[in-house]
């Protein structure tokens, strides 16, 4: 840790040039953090290609034949296999519950190893876990594949839009962070893509669905090349006491001179220091060991402040699962359930998310205006909408006119929706509400929630959808509506703006207690001398005394 003074007006001189930074100049000073937070990522579009397949599978007759059971015969006498539903919901669930192994592990690896080394890591581990499904015999071995693919990717859930948030400048982070969402819309997109050519290759030919899976092998070198050579976090680093490589990482992923290097990480180590100072007494206690340091993460994100920023991230991310987006990765299957052949569903599927990729370009409009709360709110408000409307429509008669293809387009308008909306604008909100202490962790923490809520939403799509099940078909769209109510009426209340905002400013609203919905007209200064000076943190005072100067209360 550099032991110098804080020079407060140095950095905030740098705070108050970021905030006023106009797009075009934030693009210049930025563009080499803006490529490295691209190569990073990357490996979310290798996540959405791996887990759209899956989903697409359980609507692909190949798929179907080699691990389902034949659920009717029709009157040429042709068999008709499907996948059964406590089958596809254990193969779904098994990779939510890899997931959420992953993220457990990326939040404490990241914290003690940095970003970098933890998805680098994450890259390799998914080059090995890839066997398993691809020469899968039975659906046991598929499920065990499954669960060992969910542990990388829930590395990749998580880590790339965490640390894109600390390597571009901070007008550029809902552009930066919301990528995430547009590489996962890709990586569905192309997946639909493979999985409708690969139709053609015949019911009974296992390269059908095997192929696909073959297919992931192309990613984990492609973006290894690139992650080997990235800047770790300079947020990290000085978290870290490594000032010197914290410099090193602000030239390699900025454009500026040395006096606004300079400027810059003294902003890190400003508002590090001031995040220190607002931890509670529990928080600021220090485990013997490294490990004991990263495992004790996650329950230090329900302390203090951070409890009420944790519950944001995790209310946010859960919001998004919740809001009936699970269909999405059913989209397949439940356009069949609404009546259309398997080439018409995936080919209705791929217009989708062809229009989820300019949803996404939309959003980045949207939140340069409209900021994240009111975007999140009212694409919340439109997707019940949405969901309203299918669900009457599914209680129609079926042989009626084209009510089967307008459900299906209405799904189609959903996946715009919410790729324009609450798709791209949860991942902005969940790395900017977190603490700069305690970003991987709660970010992860966020990111298990999703999952968990993802292990019920695929508990209970195939029951709902399956025709062996329940067999609601689109009426299940009511089920996801009454929860995307519930789900709205959080955000109202609880959702906080954070457009514009700095980190340092972000951690005194919240040491403030505002409400959520006054987060965006209140005025705060993190550089008041009043507020230093309340903190016990004034000008010439080092981020390694400060932390040395804890208060009896602290101690005890």
């Amino acid at each position: 840790m550099d032991d110098a003074p804080v020079r407060t007006g140095d950095a905030s001189r740098a705070a108050d040039g970021e905030k006023h930074m106009a797009l075009r100049d934030a693009l210049r000073a930025g563009k080499k953090g803006i490529l490295w937070a691209i190569v990073c990522a990357s490996s979310t579009v290798m996540e959405g290609f791996d887990l759209a397949l899956l989903g697409g599978f359980y609507a692909y007759p190949a798929f179907q034949m080699k691990f389902g059971e034949i659920h009717n015969i029709d009157e040429s006498g042709k068999a008709h296999y499907e996948v059964p539903a406590a089958w596809q919901t254990a193969l779904s669930a098994g990779a939510q519950i890899g997931q959420i192994m992953g993220l457990c592990v990326a939040g404490m690896a990241a914290q003690r190893f940095g970003y970098k080394r933890t998805v680098i890591a994450a890259l390799l581990a998914m080059m090995l876990c890839i066997f398993i499904p691809f020469f899968a015999p039975s659906k046991a071995v598929l499920l065990v594949g499954e669960i060992a693919q969910g542990i990388p990717w829930g590395v990749f859930e998580a880590m790339p839009a965490a640390y894109a948030a600390e390597v571009v400048p901070m007008v550029l982070r809902p552009y930066i962070t919301t990528y995430s969402n547009l590489c996962w819309v890709f990586g569905q997109l192309l997946a639909t893509g493979v999985l409708r050519s690969c139709l053609t290759m015949g019911d009974d030919n296992e390269w059908a669905y095997r192929l696909p899976f073959g297919l992931q092998w192309f990613w984990p070198p492609v973006i290894l090349a690139f992650m080997v050579f990235a800047p770790e976090s300079p947020w990290f680093l000085e978290k870290k006491g490594r000032s010197d490589r914290a410099k090193l990482s602000l030239r390699r992923i900025t454009n500026y001179d040395e006096q606004q290097i300079e400027d810059a990480y003294e902003n890190i180590r400003y508002t590090v220091l001031i995040d220190v100072q607002s931890q509670t007494a529990s928080q600021s206690q220090n485990p013997k060991s490294a490990f004991k340091t990263a495992l004790m993460e996650f329950p230090r994100c329900f302390q203090g402040q951070d409890r009420r920023r944790t519950e944001i991230a995790c209310g946010t991310w859960i919001s998004q699962s919740l809001c009936g987006s699970n269909l999405m990765a059913f989209a397949p299957y439940f356009f069949e359930a609404a009546g259309l052949s398997a080439e018409a569903a995936f080919t209705l599927q791929l217009a989708g998310l062809g229009c989820g990729i300019i949803g996404t370009a939309l959003a980045w409009l949207l939140m340069a205006y409209f900021g994240r709360r009111k975007i999140y709110t009212m694409g919340l408000g439109a997707l019940l909408t949405l969901l309203l409307l299918m669900a009457i429509l599914s209680f129609a008669a079926f042989d009626k006119g084209g009510v089967p293809w307008t459900v299906a387009v209405l799904l189609a308008v959903y996946i715009f929706v919410y790729d324009s909306t609450v798709g791209p604008c949860c991942y902005s909100i969940v790395t900017e509400v977190p603490s700069v202490q305690r970003r991987a962790a709660t970010v992860a923490l966020a990111r298990i929630c999703y999952n968990m809520c993802g292990i019920f939403s695929v508990t209970m799509n195939p029951l709902m959808l399956n025709p062996s099940s329940l067999n609601w078909g689109t009426k299940a769209t009511l089920f996801w509506a009454v929860l995307c109510a519930v789900c709205l009426a959080w955000t109202y209340f609880r959702l906080p703006e954070t457009k514009d905002r700095s980190f340092a400013e972000l951690d005194l609203l919240f040491r403030q207690g505002t409400s959520a919905r006054k987060f965006q007209e209140t005025i705060v200064n993190p550089f008041n001398p009043e507020v230093i000076n309340i903190e016990g943190v004034a000008e010439g005072v080092s981020i390694s005394e400060s932390q040395e100067k804890e208060t009896p209360e602290h101690r005890a």
